[in-house]
């Protein structure tokens, strides 16, 4: 069995299947996110001078388990600009709830962001906030192309992926979903130390580059397959060897 964070092999309906399940997570185009072209910068640019710096962001659907009206109550520790990119339901209640909570001026509803358009958007930022509350966050690959464009990560604590994939202190900080007061406090810390935000975006980008690259996922996928045709016999020993992830 293949599964795409050690949380998900450590579900209960899974651990009958014991050694049997290779952790393979999901892996993108981590260059994509790198682009350096003019038509790219440009649009940083343009982004930046838009919305006074710090930049905090988020891309998602504004839809409950995103924990968005959480990012609101926490947004006056955060000394710049709230992006939220994305659209959804939520939307109205969002902006007024921004408004009645006095930070509208420092929250930036951006919209949907086409895919090509994402690039420029994770670079104009210096910090990109993941405050999903429920277990439907699975794993969080916004997380990833933060953390390919070298962008610290606050996310929560939830009992899946998410807090694997940003590791608190490595590539990022990690806090108690739905708690206003500590994701406050994580973005100002990050909003106001700018060598914190410079080791944990170092960090963000070498995890990316060690475990979420589309080429390692393509290679490990092919290697489980290999085992289990080769020698399914030893296939507890061979996954062990090829899917191993700390």
């Amino acid at each position: 069995m293949i599964v795409s964070s050690p949380a998900l092999a450590a579900e209960s309906a899974l651990v009958q299947w014991g050694q049997r399940i290779a952790v393979i997570p999901f892996g993108i185009d981590l260059e994509r996110y790198r682009r350096t072209d003019r038509e790219c910068q440009t649009r940083v640019d343009a982004i930046r001078a838009s919305a006074p710096g710090p930049r905090l962001l988020f891309v998602g659907r504004l839809v409950y388990y995103k924990g968005l009206h959480v990012l609101l109550d926490a947004a006056r520790e955060w000394p710049g600009t709230i992006m939220i990119a994305g659209d959804g339901p939520l939307e109205p209640a969002l902006r007024a709830q921004a408004s009645a909570l006095g930070v509208a001026d420092r929250v930036r509803f951006v919209g949907h962001v086409s895919h090509d358009d994402l690039p420029a958007y994770y670079q104009a930022c210096e910090v990109f906030v993941l405050p999903s509350i429920a277990k439907t966050e699975a794993f969080g690959v916004v997380q990833v192309e933060a953390m390919a464009a070298g962008r610290p990560v606050v996310s929560t604590r939830l009992p899946t992926g998410v807090p694997w994939v940003n590791q608190d202190g490595v590539s990022g900080l990690v806090v108690t979903p739905d708690d206003a007061a500590a994701l406050g406090a994580a973005l100002r810390r990050l909003g106001h130390d700018r060598e914190l935000r410079q080791r944990l975006g170092d960090g963000a980008r070498r995890r990316a580059d060690a475990l979420f690259s589309r080429d390692r996922m393509v290679r490990v996928f092919r290697d489980v397959v290999e085992a289990v045709v080769r020698s399914p016999e030893r296939l507890d020993e061979q996954l062990a060897q090829l899917a191993a992830v700390r």
